[in-house]
């Protein structure tokens, strides 16, 4: 019988640091989100796009969001600029319908029911892993659409500083100290980072002024590994940002923190056990001026216990719970300001010659909502060494958040909570350095909550179940990586329909009907240079699609000149054709701006 130590511990234990140490494009590095256990691309049978450091530094991206739109099926909606509202669409789903972690804690705001995707930090992470599809039967609410997780930076190698330095267009201005050290057995990472801009007018009518953002983090990450194959790892992260935009509260200052420890227990050779705890606060205070106007404070606690059992020589049994209690603390009034969820979960791998299925079931047991039972299965077929073919099908919910069910004036009491199946058919392979993938998907919708205006022209809005939604999607993508070239392109093509009600046969509102993606890079010694090409289709920007937003596409240039071993400069031209496009209504987008960057790290 093959030891668990040897199959699945040691690629889970040192994940992050092979991504850190990898610098060629390789989808075989090593990813657990999709099925909570370490596992390879090829492995997996989900769809699975993997950003590892290297690709962040590349990009030259400044915000976590700038980087996951480059991504199959990701579209992302945005308020003005650096640090404005923004969501994230995957496959069609809405940011409600994504379940972001940071190393397996779950953050974001339960009364807005979502993550302020514009205050994630990039500078902080090592690595992030995009899930596209239903994850509901392992990670219960908040999963339907999918799980993108983002994984910190953890220290490799002998005590190394690091500093970054950037300034750009729009008074922007970006700096990060580093300092990091560790090996197989103990690491440790601290990043201090801050960002400020001045940024532009954010909204059409309103004030006519610049909307600026100001965001200031630390981070600090260490953790041991013991004889046997024993580790625990400690999380702390801190972020404060200030923004700007127009409206009757025109400021808003939010603190989150995140602090974290795991801990990891080789019973035997083919038992291990997973101990996780977290808590994750969201501090959200808006002002007119400087005058105070109201207070959100969200904690969230989560407790996970899982258990991975190897059986035979390639089976493995995925055994856990999950404990999660969320605290609203507000200046208004709710009705009700603590739920608590406990949940069971468990999966089954079985590998059997060139087929591989995966079942998962989880029961969560919601102190509002009661029980909730979820379930995947997924199938792989391994056509030829080079082919391969997967079926999958999976259901999810998602409960009400707390701005849902009580917002003094709009909340709906009487909300269910939405349920959801997805079918997915993919068709995936890879030759000498060419990979590819295509995937046919529907996700059908039961009680999707949606706000909309309580009646035309009303500046009150509320949410209520939609009684049905179906989201139809087919996604293509490639990269291909030849000498010192890297090619990468990616469409999607989305189908979402309102099933029911006044809109019955109207597209879901924000959601773009087409994306597409394509990146080309060249090393030429010591210089580097690439190209982004980002589009997206028409959208509309209310249910009953009477008002639409065009769409639009744009040009990235970006160029890397290393200076010596240690030293590093970057210049990057974003929407370099300068193009005005909306992907929210009456929200400007910026133009063509510049950014150049100088990196010292140690080598």
């Amino acid at each position: 019988m093959k030891k668990l130590s040897n199959s699945v511990l040691v690629t889970a234990c040192c994940y992050s640091s092979l991504a850190a140490a990898q610098q060629t494009f390789d989808l075989n590095e090593i990813q657990v989100t999709a099925s909570r256990v370490a596992q390879t691309v090829d492995e997996t049978l989900a769809s699975v796009t993997l950003i590892t450091r290297s690709d962040i530094e590349r990009s030259q991206a400044v915000t976590v969001a700038e980087i996951l739109q480059k991504t199959p099926g990701v579209m992302i909606t945005n308020s003005g600029g650096i640090g404005k509202s923004s969501s994230i669409y995957l496959r069609g789903t809405s940011t409600k319908d994504l379940l972001i972690l940071v190393d397996g804690i779950r953050i974001g705001s339960a009364t807005l029911g979502q993550v302020s995707v514009e205050d994630l930090n990039l500078s902080q992470i090592e690595r992030i892993e995009i899930v596209r599809g239903p994850r509901s039967s392992l990670y219960g609410s908040d999963a339907a659409g999918g799980v993108i997780q983002l994984f910190t930076r953890r220290g490799m190698g002998k005590l190394t500083p690091s500093f970054t330095v950037s300034s750009g267009s729009d008074s922007t201005s970006l700096a990060e100290v580093g300092l990091q050290a560790g090996d197989q057995d103990r690491w440790f990472n601290v990043t201090a980072s801050g960002i400020t801009t001045d940024g532009f007018d954010a909204k059409i009518t309103g004030d006519s002024d610049k909307d600026g953002y100001h965001n200031k983090a630390l981070q600090l990450k260490l953790g041991q590994r013991f004889d046997k194959g024993h580790e625990l790892e400690g999380l702390f992260s801190f972020t404060h940002a200030d923004n700007e935009y127009d409206g009757y509260a025109d400021r808003s200052k939010t603190l989150t923190k995140v602090l974290g420890g795991r801990g990891t227990i080789v019973a035997t050779d083919v038992w291990r056990v997973n101990l996780s705890a977290g808590r994750s606060l969201n501090d959200v205070k808006t002002l007119s001026g400087d005058t105070f106007s109201s207070r959100y404070e969200t904690i969230r606690d989560s407790i996970s216990v899982q258990n991975e059992l190897l059986i035979g020589e390639r089976n493995l049994l995925v055994f856990g719970v999950d404990y999660l209690n969320d605290q609203v603390e507000a200046s208004k009034v709710y009705a009700e300001t603590e739920r608590t969820n406990w949940a069971g979960f468990t999966q089954y791998q079985l590998m059997s010659g060139r087929s591989d299925l995966q079942l998962s079931l989880r029961v969560d047991d919601n102190e509002q909502f009661g029980q909730h039972s979820t379930g995947g299965i997924a199938w792989g077929l391994q056509l030829s060494d080079e082919i391969s073919f997967i079926a999958s099908f999976g259901t999810a919910f998602k409960a009400p958040s707390f701005n849902d069910l009580y917002y003094p004036g709009s909340g709906n009491e009487a909300l269910q909570p939405e349920e959801s199946a997805t079918s997915e058919l993919s068709l995936r392979g890879k030759s000498q350095g060419f990979n590819w993938q295509t995937s046919l998907y529907e996700t059908r919708f039961e009680n999707m909550i949606a706000w909309a205006p309580v009646s035309p022209g009303s500046y009150t809005w509320a949410p209520s179940n939609i009684n049905s939604a179906r989201i139809r999607g087919l996604e293509l993508g490639a990269d291909y990586q030849w000498q010192l070239w890297r090619l990468s392109a990616n469409a999607s093509f989305i189908d979402s329909e309102n099933r029911s009600g006044v809109n019955k046969g109207k597209r879901l509102q924000r959601r773009a009907d087409r994306l597409a993606n394509m990146s080309i890079d060249r090393d030429f010694g010591a210089f580097a240079l690439g190209a982004t090409v980002h589009g997206e289709g028409r959208r509309y920007a209310n249910a009953s699609n009477t008002r639409s937003l065009a769409g639009f596409g744009t040009v990235d240039l970006r160029a890397t000149y290393q200076l010596s071993p240690s030293w590093q400069i970057r210049a990057k031209l974003s929407n370099l054709l300068n193009k005005q496009y909306q992907t929210v209504r009456d929200y400007n987008q910026s133009g063509a701006t510049g950014l150049f960057t100088l990196a010292y790290r140690p080598q």
